[in-house]
């Protein structure tokens, strides 16, 4: 499983210590020192559409004015792909058996029924 955030970012301390306290092993991918590229932010568009992986609380957000405008998929992915601190997190790839799965953000229930169930 692997763990895509900034160390500082309340919503990723939150999931760290989620899996830390469940005893859940994670790879964590800091994105200040390792950004995600086009390829893997298209891959991710397979569980959720670009525009909604937008953050809006992230300074980036607020500073490009994005708050009453329509993102397309598209100018989402060239945004994310340009800054990632735009991007919603935690990103959770994880999965069994080959089977992939796709988390992103940080929800208390939904994580006790995804991880612990």
């Amino acid at each position: 499983m692997k763990m895509y955030g900034i160390k500082t970012c309340a919503s990723v301390k939150k999931a760290k210590a989620f899996f830390d306290e469940n005893n859940i092993s994670y790879e964590f991918i800091d994105l200040n020192k390792t950004p995600v590229n086009k390829d893997k932010i298209e891959k991710w568009q397979n569980f959720t559409p670009a525009a909604s992986m937008l953050n809006p609380r992230s300074k980036s957000y607020r500073d490009l004015g994005l708050k009453d405008k329509k993102v397309t998929n598209k100018k989402a992915v060239s945004l994310i792909e340009n800054d990632n601190g735009i991007l919603k997190r935690p990103v959770i790839e994880h999965g069994l058996n080959g089977e992939e799965k796709f988390t992103i953000g940080f929800n208390e229930k939904e994580y006790n029924d995804t991880f612990l169930n």
